[in-house]
């Protein structure tokens, strides 16, 4: 029997990884406009209970699923499996599933849990790279493997943020990615640019694909850092250079932070990703009360931000 017969009359699966802030999101809803049908279910995961990426995407109603656990990995199986066994038992099944992990997910255990469920095969494995802090996420040896690790998963690449270097560290950063992507262990992937790959009325263009990875091997697990989350309630009077400075003094223990945040009589969403802030403006009163949820490296200077965003109440 060939795959493709084994594949007939299954849903087809497309898991979206990526490190925080990526760019899994920007993706996912550009993808959705693009390609999405009346018959694709998403399924989004967050790093924290404030589940903010399903809130911002562009598929509402019944063909939208939130897990609840807080960390799409390991801990998360007995969920995603229920999730999965009960769609299985819908009258009339998804054609197309596609998860969107969390960021501080490895993809490869989410793949070995789709191979062996019923009625489901992995068609792809998309792993967004923001290429403008690749080399400092490689380099860090609390998060350098797993980033390595959801990009050598990755049966597709798409490369976000190349704009924001400086030539020679564009260059640099590039073949870093390739010879990540040629790696011994990597599956198959194609690389392309986030613009070309899911761009409204854009055309995937091929800017890489090697021809000597081996296709199916699975990455040799490294550790998980001590993440710790957060969730608190932010006030409606405040000022958005008291939040940016606040985290850029805790930047080396906060690594990513999003939320709904009121601030000067406006509605934000608010994020936090690479030291970068992003503000944009959302109608009032959306994701419930003023408030951020954030993720970083468990220690005293994150528990110190955690204290100084409490106190702003």
């Amino acid at each position: 029997m060939t795959d493709a017969d084994a594949a007939a009359g299954t849903t087809a699966v497309t898991l979206v990884a990526g490190y925080l802030g990526a760019g899994k999101t920007t993706w996912l809803n550009a993808h959705l406009r693009k390609e999405g049908g009346a018959d694709t279910l998403v399924l989004v995961n967050d790093f924290g209970t404030l589940n903010v990426d399903a809130e911002l995407i562009e598929h509402q109603g019944e063909r939208l699923l939130a897990l609840s656990s807080g960390c799409l990995c390991c801990s998360l199986s007995d969920e995603l499996g229920a999730q999965l066994s009960r769609l299985a038992r819908w009258p009339q099944p998804p054609s197309t599933l596609i998860i969107e992990t969390s960021g501080v997910a490895r993809p490869g255990r989410i793949a070995d849990l789709i191979r062996v469920a019923r009625r489901y095969h992995l068609e792809r494995t998309v792993t967004l790279v923001d290429l403008s802090t690749l080399s400092a996420r490689l380099d860090d040896r609390r998060v350098g493997a797993l980033v390595a690790e959801q990009i050598i998963s990755a049966t597709e690449l798409a490369v976000n943020r190349e704009s924001l270097l400086p030539p020679a560290s564009r260059q640099a950063a590039w073949q870093r990615l390739r010879a990540l992507a040629l790696a011994p262990d990597a599956r198959q992937a194609t690389m392309t640019p986030l613009a070309a790959a899911a761009g409204p009325g854009g055309t995937p263009t091929q800017a890489f694909r090697p021809a000597t990875a081996v296709s199916g091997a699975a990455p040799a697990p490294g550790s998980s850092p001590d993440w710790q989350r957060f969730r608190v309630k932010l006030p409606a009077t405040l000022r958005r250079e008291t939040l940016e400075a606040l985290l850029a003094v805790h930047r080396d223990a906060l690594v990513r932070a999003k939320g709904f945040v009121d601030c000067a009589g406006r509605r934000y969403v608010f994020q936090w990703s690479g030291g970068r802030p992003s503000w944009t403006p959302t109608a009032p009163g959306r994701g419930g009360p003023s408030q951020l949820t954030g993720i970083g490296f468990r220690g005293v200077a994150l528990t110190q931000l955690i204290a100084a965003l409490e106190a702003l109440a």
